[in-house]
Parts: C-alpha cells; structure tokens; sequence
C-alpha cells in the first residue's frame, strides 16, 4: 500500500473499513490525524484534546507509521502502553507489508534490580513479614525471569512495599 494516505486510511470506504469489524467512521478520528500529518511534516508538536470514543492512539499512530520517521510514544498508563504495544500495532501491521518496528520500553520502577536483590540477602532492609514474604517470591522468580519485568510477576501483589526496596531505579 504504498499510496496510502492518512485520508484514505480512515476514509468510510478506506482499509481500515474494510479490515475492522466494528468500523465506523468518526469525522475527529480524521481530523486529529491530519493535524498529527501536517505536524509531524512541518516538524513541529501537536497538542490535541480528544474525548473518548474519538479513536486517539489510531488516529497518532497512522500518521506516524506513514511518515516514516522515528517516534518515541509516551503513555499515561501501562494499560495503554499495553494496548498500543499488543493490540494497535499488530493490527496495523497488516496496513504495512514491510513491518512494523516497535519496541516496549518502561521507566527503571518496573524492573527488578539483581544486584540489590543479592544485597537484600545480607543487608536487613525489609520489615515485617509481607516483605520477607514478598521477598521469598522475588526472590524464586529472579531465577527465572529473562526480563526483569514486574509485569511478568503472577503473584507479587501491586502494592507490595518490598518492591521499591528492589527495583532498578536509581535515585534507590
């Protein structure tokens, strides 16, 4: 598809139409992609405010792909950053024969730091028996992560207080 444009991806009659289920054409889904268009041509920023339902991470993400260029996406939310990562893009790369290249990046807080795991051994920095036991799970999980990941983590609850003790940021 190398004619592909932002107006005739997002046309009523257009590849993503055709390609959706659920499609319906939505006039400030369109706009808002060709306001990301012109800025990301005339290499300047954007700033949009878009309600929900609008259709916002396809209406960056198509004009960015089509660009060609570089971009680094910030999200709110992991969930989001899920979202692009594991659902936007694969879907939009049935629209981009030679591929998408992509990458999950996340900030230092989500990653297990090894060495003050090593260290914890030793050093008594956890309190209480939630964080020793929290501890023990980090601890069995290390041995096996590729990553580092909390995201990979199936029984460390979300607000365990052990995890910033161990996590790869470094101002820790």
């Amino acid at each position: 598809m190398s004619s592909l444009t932002v107006r005739k991806f997002f046309a009523r009659n257009g590849p993503l139409a055709g390609a959706h289920p659920n499609y319906e054409f939505r006039p400030g889904q369109l706009e808002m992609a060709l306001a990301v268009e012109k800025a990301l041509a005339e290499k300047r920023h954007q700033i949009v405010e878009a309600g929900t339902g609008t259709g916002k991470t396809l209406a960056y993400l198509v004009p960015a792909l089509l660009s060609g260029r570089r971009v680094v996406i910030s999200t709110g939310t992991k969930n989001l950053q899920e979202q692009l990562f594991f659902k936007d893009i694969p879907f939009l790369e049935q629209f981009f024969p030679g591929g998408i290249r992509a990458c999950l990046m996340k900030g230092r807080a989500n990653y297990l730091c090894r060495q003050k795991l090593y260290d914890a051994e030793k050093e008594p920095i956890l309190e209480g028996l939630e964080e020793v036991s929290d501890f023990a799970i980090l601890r069995e999980w290390e041995k096996s992560t590729d990553s580092g990941d909390r995201a990979t983590i199936k029984d460390l609850m979300e607000a365990s207080t052990a995890w910033p003790k161990l996590d790869a940021r470094r101002e820790a």
